[in-house]
């Protein structure tokens, strides 16, 4: 019987709370498309990736007593007896019921009559993290017949010829402890005190010299990989009948610290608000020029710290906001043509998606936050940083508001609750989890904020992120003195109006900003107008704009472009007669050709340093181009086409409760569909005329692949087809629900769609 088997009866007699328990710690198994039926969630729940999932999420105890149980099955105690498994852990029977319990509810195990039931996916034949070997039965399988006789005429065993009968003579005795610590007694004094040194935890070790004696007598065993072994027996014998393996039932102590709820929500404000002008910032420049990426698709340190000293922000605050926005798809890489012979490759960059327009400030902190909580998971390995960030905010949100953990504390509970993360290093996991919730707002101060709280409680984001970001200001304070004052956070809008045409000097309680002519040159080099320049800063003003800042729009205004300076590839010379007739040419128009009059003046440098220079004595010229247009530093994008969104109700995380009650009522299995089932069902509806490529279409769906087909009036990709009479039922991949389709109606498109059901 296999493990879904066995599952499959398990769930079986369940009732829909317990089901629903099951379900709620094994939340992968409800992904899309959701299971039809038991034996899908049974065969699910035995998948090695999903009990992988699950094991990392055991906290101590349960991983202590799993591995206890683990340990009685290697020993042949199957099912586990509780009073054996209580024995090896040094508690009582009640304690190890109560864990049982909680395992089974995430269907790793399970109770029954005569002690526990370990599914075959869970069996161990080592046990190194206990620092323990492997059964003898396995070390004893791998030798021959004659030296299994060998070796029980020398235990004094029963003589005989049949290697099953010798197997099970061995494996009996060595089962035996008392027997075992008899015989070590009579080894010489060398070999006994090697063989307590294995046996206290170094069961498997490269090749020994006083050895000779504990080979003979089957206390050690030489293995394929040239090492020498000890069984799991003979170490558990000389640790003693009194040895016991680890057991912590109880949570490390830990002491509270109230911070205050009003000040960590404070603090959460002006997180969220300084992350969403730190990200509409990274756009911004990255919009304006391409942000170079290094060879290896990662941004250098370099540029972070340009980035940082550009907006007024730390490493930290930069490398996260262009994080998430890549990962979230607002900044995507762009891959460069491949350089022809003799050149240098270019750098990728990252650069705004030009189809995706940028999101209204909550719903991109809503995307922020999703992104950071719930990233795309790696291919090949576990992320335990998404891991730890969500148990850190678990751990937290079991205080009261405004309640705090310190870091010591937070970091042994850590390791309490998640001893089987791969990873050395949980307490770097922890800090960096808890750096990364302090600049987004879900942690202020050590404690857990409201958005921390609604990542646990998604059908709350909405409402809690809207409340937050509402807080930011949207007008500033403008002074005689040319500087403007923003009390508080400002929302990202006016952040990015005033970071266009001022310098931001401060920051913390009120942000600040100073206006100068380079400053305000800079907004009309961007392509700013006056009257546009102006009424944008009425629209953000408390006030009336005072007359100093008028004053110096309306001078820069009227000295921007005094000076003009024109990229040119190259200058012709000759006799005024030749390069009139060469500029008048028709065949040469297309070169752009301009006359040179005393009114223009050549620069022996290139554009751009010719610009820094004047600007450098004081002057205020624009840069254009070689055909006279004006030279913006921003990029022209078009129109985007695209939107983000917040999810629809049928997107957030399944409801246990109403999958279990749906479950319970279907027929617990269903048929499997047979290769070539669906064709002949489908030739019957095209009158026995298939065309190869409709048949490949059916072999498609029967293999799991999404097909394209016309229904009626409607156009669907479909998949997972389980065939009910005339009738298909499918999984529709756009609306994620299931349908019934009547195998009349069907029509296979002539091509099938190249979806991912990932």
């Amino acid at each position: 019987m296999t493990t879904a088997d066995e599952l499959l009866g398990r769930l079986a007699g369940l009732d829909t709370a317990a089901l629903a328990k099951v379900l709620a710690h094994r939340p992968d198994v409800l992904q899309d498309p959701w299971p039809r039926r038991l034996d899908v969630v049974a065969a699910r729940l035995a998948a090695a990736e999903s009990i992988d999932a699950a094991l990392l999420g055991l906290p101590t105890p349960l991983v202590q007593v799993m591995r206890a149980v683990q340990l009685c099955y290697a020993l042949g105690q199957r099912p586990a007896p509780v009073a054996e498994v209580a024995r090896l852990l040094g508690t009582d029977a009640g304690a190890v019921e109560s864990i049982v319990d909680d395992l089974a509810e995430r269907a790793l195990l399970w109770p029954a009559a005569d002690g526990v039931v370990l599914p075959e996916l869970l069996h161990r034949n080592s046990f190194a993290a206990e620092g323990l070997g492997q059964p003898v039965g396995g070390l004893l399988g791998e030798l021959g017949t004659s030296r299994l006789a060998k070796l029980s005429r020398a235990l004094g065993l029963p003589d005989t010829e049949r290697k099953p009968q010798l197997l099970l003579g061995l494996v009996q005795f060595f089962r035996d402890g008392d027997a075992v610590r008899d015989l070590f007694a009579t080894a010489p004094e060398e070999t006994q005190k090697l063989l307590r040194d294995m046996a206290e935890g170094v069961p498997e070790v490269q090749g020994l010299a006083p050895a000779g004696w504990a080979f003979d007598h089957g206390f050690l065993y030489g293995t394929y990989y040239g090492t020498v072994a000890m069984p799991i027996e003979v170490s558990l014998a000389l640790r003693g009948p009194d040895h016991q393996l680890p057991f912590t039932p109880g949570e490390p102590a830990y002491a509270v610290t109230h911070t205050g709820a009003e000040a960590a929500e404070a603090a959460s404000a002006a997180a969220a608000l300084r992350l969403l002008d730190r990200v509409s910032a990274v756009l911004d420049l990255a919009a304006a020029e391409p942000l170079p990426l290094l060879k290896d698709g990662s941004i250098g340190t370099r540029l972070v710290k340009k980035l940082a000293k550009d907006t007024g922000a730390t490493p930290a605050e930069i490398e996260l906001a262009i994080d998430l926005a890549a990962q979230a798809g607002l900044l995507v890489a762009d891959e460069p043509p491949p350089p022809r012979r003799g050149q240098k490759a270019p750098a990728p960059t990252l650069a705004p998606d030009p189809d995706l327009a940028r999101p209204a400030p909550a719903l991109l902190y809503r995307l922020l936050l999703t992104t950071w909580w719930d990233p795309a998971p790696p291919e090949f390995e576990t992320d335990v940083d998404a891991l730890m960030r969500r148990l850190v905010l678990r751990l937290l949100a079991r205080l009261a508001p405004g309640d705090a953990l310190d870091i010591d504390a937070l970091i042994r509970l850590a390791e309490w609750h998640a001893p089987l993360l791969p990873t050395d290093d949980i307490a770097g996991h922890v800090r960096d989890a808890l750096g990364d919730g302090e600049l987004l707002g879900v942690v202020a101060h050590g404690a857990v904020t409201a958005a921390g709280r609604a990542l646990l409680a998604p059908d709350r984001l909405v409402e809690v992120t809207g409340e937050l970001v509402s807080r930011a200001r949207t007008t500033a304070l403008f002074g005689t003195d040319l500087t403007a004052i923003v009390p508080g956070s400002p929302d990202a809008r006016l952040a990015a109006l005033l970071d266009r045409v001022a310098d931001r000097e401060a920051q913390g309680t009120a942000t600040s900003w100073r206006f100068s002519p380079a400053s305000v040159r800079r907004a009309f080099d961007q392509g700013a107008t006056t009257a546009g320049l102006l009424d944008d800063l009425r629209a953000i003003a408390a006030g009336d704009l005072p007359q100093p800042l008028v004053y110096l729009v309306n001078d820069v205004a009227r000295r921007h472009g005094e000076a003009q300076v024109y990229d040119v590839a190259s200058v012709v010379v000759g006799e005024p007669a030749v390069l009139a007739e060469l500029a008048a040419h028709r065949k040469l128009a297309k070169l752009g050709l301009r006359p040179v009059a005393p009114t223009v003046l050549t620069s022996t440098v290139d554009a751009a340093r010719t610009l820094e220079a004047l600007r450098d004595a004081g002057y205020a010229p624009t840069r254009h181009a070689a055909d006279g247009s004006i030279v913006l530093p921003a990029r022209d994008q078009a129109e985007p086409t695209l939107a983000v969104r917040d999810p629809e109700p049928g997107e957030l995380p399944p409801d246990p409760a109403g999958h279990a009650e749906r479950l319970l009522a279907a027929p617990a299995s269903g048929p499997a569909l047979l290769r070539g089932q669906l064709a002949r069902a489908m030739s019957d509806r095209y009158a026995g005329r298939l065309t190869p490529k409709q048949q490949q279409l059916c072999w498609q769906l029967e293999a799991g692949l999404p097909v394209d087909i016309a229904y009626g009036g409607e156009h669907l990709v479909i998949a997972y087809p389980e065939l009910d009479g005339d009738v298909l039922d499918v999984w529709s991949l756009r609306e994620r629900t299931y349908r019934r389709l009547e195998l009349s109606r069907i029509d296979l498109a002539q091509a099938s769609t190249a979806v991912s059901l990932a």
